[in-house]
């Protein structure tokens, strides 16, 4: 699925959203790879997915802030997941495949440095598992749980509202 098809699905659901309660048997996200790692976020927090803009850095920001970009007014910070996990994988030299995923919730905004976005998952809340014990350290924090995709494959699920609070 494409940039495009991304774009026109959110539209899709944010007007069916108005017009019906959503199902609460699935688990509707947006994937993303960072690394050679699958992330994923709730649909609901993606405000958009964009082209990589030229950044503009904050001095003393924390390593995983990028800089920010003006997206029509308003001032976005762009971080990096890879740095603030602590990701070994280096980033994709494909340039043309890498995104900003715009996030919001309760009225915060920031975007998230992606290699590549993969596309619209549907993941029935009984295939998604709390993370275990064995996931530790500060990142476990930012993990909503683990989702088994149809093809065994699994997908980190991440929770946006944590990612805003900083």
């Amino acid at each position: 699925m494409d940039l495009r098809e991304i774009s026109e699905f959110l539209k899709k659901q944010m007007a069916e959203e108005e017009d019906a309660v959503i199902t609460e048997d699935y688990a509707h996200l947006v994937g993303f790879i960072i690394g050679s790692e699958e992330f994923a976020v709730d649909i609901l927090d993606v405000k958009e997915i964009i082209e990589v803009p030229e950044l503009t850095r904050v001095p003393n920001a924390p390593a995983h802030v990028l800089g920010v970009i003006n997206l029509r007014g308003q001032i976005v910070p762009v971080i990096d997941l890879r740095i603030k996990f602590n990701l070994p994988y280096p980033p994709s030299e494909d340039e043309e495949e890498r995104k900003i995923v715009v996030i919001e919730a309760d009225d915060k905004v920031v975007g998230i440095l992606v290699d590549a976005v993969t596309h619209v998952l549907r993941i029935p809340h009984s295939s998604i598992e709390v993370p275990h014990g064995i996931i530790a350290g500060f990142e476990a924090e930012y993990v909503e749980g683990i989702g088994k995709k149809e093809d065994l494959s699994v997908v980190v699920i991440l929770n946006s509202k944590k990612l805003l609070e900083e």
